[in-house]
């Protein structure tokens, strides 16, 4: 056997510490699904058991899944679940119709019956605090990984103010928010990603750089809202989000080389917005400090609620970057005295009404050139990534969702921030040596601007390059023992516009949307006539009247 990879793997955890601290255990995951003959591989070696229905016996082979992936990526770490109806009654949305309580249970106490599923630590009901556990039998590692569903599932979720998944009415707003990323997730799964850079190594259909795996298949996002409809609402789960910041540069879209634009200095303009202000510089250039360090500082006590929450937050930030965190108080102050026309945004909550504001930018800038435009356009947050021969349309179309969404829009509100490599890093042996890959984007495990919970597989947000508009050149190096395939590509602006046929479902709406017109159209016609004929026939009326009277 060879040893499976580190990789983190998407799934519905409500919080990702897990991930990170050893301790503590891993949550059930609905995201896995094995074929028929792995089915019939595990009835080879273990009794698997019969359920009752067709829902339970999808929700076992589910388990099943989750359970081998587990063995695989996490040897040795319980699984928890929760026997609780409430808990799965708010998840129904996300997980599907099989996962409710009396199913989910039924199931894993069958899996235990045969030490599919061992060591199990069953809570008892009514006992909140402690989830019920249990480890996966070793031997179903040596079962091949599962893949990943390709389902598509909820891609509107919801959470509450603690992080955890919850149940939602549709609205008109919800139906045409999820209709509007439908229409792109289609149109990006019909696109060509390929990418490219000296530190990938591919075997086709997975993607390694340095020690993360992705799955350029993996192109369906969705979008978090955090505790109401009116705050968070970002975009995720899509493999680029997953990529370290400085390799998405190698994207290639349908074979042209690709340009990344993002908004320059984003909610630091919206709050002077706001204030109405104008912010003059750079605005997370602080003396003494590091911009990066002074920019997520920035976030964070623009989003906590009081200062000593401020303070002990940049003080645990500066602690990971190996800085003094008596800083901490050195830090706020100095931003407050660069910032005192806003200073009364500081440590005021705001962080998810800004990130949801970004997200209304971002489902203009979607609408437009992907959904109007058919363009392929990848969202990172606050930046965006086309074809470098859309790169003006893209431009224009973001300073226009900047002045729709927040005002006036400067020269400046944009810039390009990194330009794609045509030179392909291939490796000829990478799936021979990694066998048991798991058919999933993976996620790399980060923190969030603002500190908010997001669903696992987000991205740290709002990386910067060391410039901010720079455009980076590349370097080759081969010290890795790989072949290396060098290919001269056309300038972007020698790139011919690639034309792609419209989606079929455009094609429709538009059709629909024409008979609408001239149903309504016949209808006002039918109605004018009738007004007309009316207006004749009183005319006539009132003609016969003059007549008598007159003899």
């Amino acid at each position: 056997m060879v040893d499976a990879p580190t990789c983190v793997i998407p799934e519905f955890s409500t919080d990702k510490d897990w991930r990170n601290d050893p301790n503590r255990h891993r949550p059930l995951g609905s995201s896995w699904r094995i074929s028929s003959e792995m089915v019939e591989g595990l009835r080879a070696v273990f009794d698997l058991p019969v359920m009752e229905t067709p829902l339970e016996q999808e929700v076992l082979h589910e388990v099943l899944a989750d359970s081998i992936v587990s063995a695989h990526l996490y040897p040795g770490r319980r699984v928890s679940y929760s026997r609780r109806a409430e808990y799965w009654a708010q998840r129904l949305r996300y997980t599907g119709p099989g996962w409710r309580r009396d199913v989910v249970t039924r199931v894993i106490d069958k899996l235990v019956e045969k030490e599919i599923l061992i060591e199990h630590d069953r809570r008892p009901p009514g006992k909140r605090g402690v989830q019920s556990s249990y480890l996966p039998n070793p031997m179903l590692a040596t079962f091949q990984m599962p893949k990943l569903n390709k389902r598509r599932g909820e891609s509107l979720i919801l959470k509450n103010a603690e992080g955890e998944l919850i149940a939602y009415k549709d609205t008109q707003q919800t139906r045409d928010r999820r209709s509007m990323l439908d229409r792109v997730n289609s149109i990006l799964s019909e696109t060509d990603f390929r990418v490219a850079g000296n530190e990938a190594l591919s075997d086709g259909r997975w993607m390694k750089i340095n020690d993360t795996l992705l799955s350029i298949t993996q192109t369906a996002m969705h979008r978090v809202y955090n505790g109401g409809w009116t705050l968070g609402g970002r975009f995720y789960g899509s493999f680029w989000m997953n990529m370290p910041s400085d390799h998405r540069r190698y994207i290639l879209i349908d074979g042209s080389e690709t340009v990344e634009v993002d908004y320059d200095q984003l909610h630091a303009r919206i709050i002077y917005a706001w204030a109405k202000k104008k912010l003059v510089g750079d605005a997370y250039e602080i003396a003494g400090f590091e911009r990066k360090v002074a920019k997520r500082a920035f976030f964070i006590i623009v989003n906590a609620r009081t200062y000593p929450s401020a303070k002990g937050a940049v003080a645990e930030y500066l602690t990971k970057k190996k800085m003094d965190p008596r800083q901490a108080g050195k830090l706020i102050a100095a931003l407050k005295e660069r910032h005192k026309p806003v200073a009364k945004y500081f440590h005021s909550g705001r962080g998810l009404q800004l990130q949801n504001l970004d997200s209304e930018m971002a489902e203009y800038v979607l609408r437009v050139m992907t959904v109007q435009k058919g363009i392929p356009c990848l969202p990172i947050h606050d930046s965006f990534i086309v074809p470098a021969a859309q790169v003006k349309n893209l431009m224009r179309t973001m300073k226009a969702a900047y002045e729709r969404f927040v005002g006036r829009a400067s020269a400046a509100v944009c810039s390009m921030r990194s330009v794609a490599t045509s030179t392909v890093t291939e490796s000829t042996a990478y799936g021979q040596d990694v066998p048991h890959l798991p058919s999933s984007p993976s996620a790399s495990s980060t923190e969030a601007e603002y500190g908010i919970p997001v669903l696992d597989g987000s991205v740290l947000q709002n990386q910067e390059s060391s410039s901010q508009n720079s455009v980076p050149s590349v370097v080759v190096e081969t010290a890795l023992p790989i072949l290396v395939e060098s290919k001269e590509e056309p300038r972007a602006e020698q790139i011919a516009i690639k034309r792609r046929p419209m989606p079929e479902f455009m094609r429709k709406a538009i059709e629909d949307r024409q008979e609408v017109r001239r149903e309504e159209e016949a209808r006002k016609q039918v109605l004018r006539e009738s007004r007309q004929r009316g207006r004749q026939l009183a005319s006539a009326g009132k003609d016969r009247e003059a007549v008598v009277q007159t003899v």
